[in-house]
């Protein structure tokens, strides 16, 4: 409610999330990305897209001022395609993520991602879950994304009681959006 989302939202999973995107996929005006033999083929590609871009904390409208920037800055031919498919991207990404708010629903990235939000709009809202969990431990740490660890960091940022358990032989989720990198910046943000 502090941030504008719906007190009543719903978690979707990747089967909801697809039957979302199939119900409404004219609404993501593809071209590129829309096969003739069979329009929902890159649906699953769209949908991993998204959730590394939420992994990395790339939000639709960043990406959509990137895609225009491409689109700005390059005039040869081959460029200028790659620059029409990011932007196509960009834009579906934008309106899925409008969908997802209009459904009142959100995706496992949106929750590390709208709480991030939360806590730099709202410090207040952070002070009071800084005092709230004094000591923080996280396991498992090589499986991070980067946007977890920014929640991580702001969370401990005050007090810096902060400990985390990682094993670099372990490190086998970056198919995931697990970002082995977040080992190496902890020992030089920590």
């Amino acid at each position: 409610l502090d941030i504008g989302l719906p007190g009543d939202f719903k978690i979707l999973d990747q089967t909801s999330a697809w039957m979302l995107i199939r119900k409404n996929l004219d609404k993501l005006d593809l071209n590129y990305y829309k096969p003739r033999g069979n329009p929902t083929r890159f649906i699953h590609a769209l949908i991993d897209h998204f959730a590394r871009c939420k992994d990395q904390g790339i939000y639709p409208e960043d990406y959509l001022e990137y895609g225009e920037e491409l689109k700005t800055n390059l005039t040869d031919l081959p460029e200028d395609e790659e620059a029409e498919r990011i932007k196509e991207v960009a834009s579906a990404y934008h309106v899925y993520q409008r969908m997802l708010l209009e459904n009142s629903v959100l995706d496992f990235g949106d929750l590390i991602n709208y709480t991030l939000n939360l806590f730099k709009e709202r410090p207040h809202i952070l002070e009071h879950y800084r005092k709230k969990f004094k000591y923080i431990l996280v396991d498992e740490f090589q499986d991070t994304n980067w946007a977890q660890y920014e929640l991580v960091k702001i969370l401990a940022s005050s007090d810096n009681n902060l400990t985390v358990c990682a094993d670099d032989d372990q490190a086998i989720y970056r198919w995931r959006g697990a970002s082995f990198d977040n080992i190496i910046q902890f020992k030089k943000d920590f």
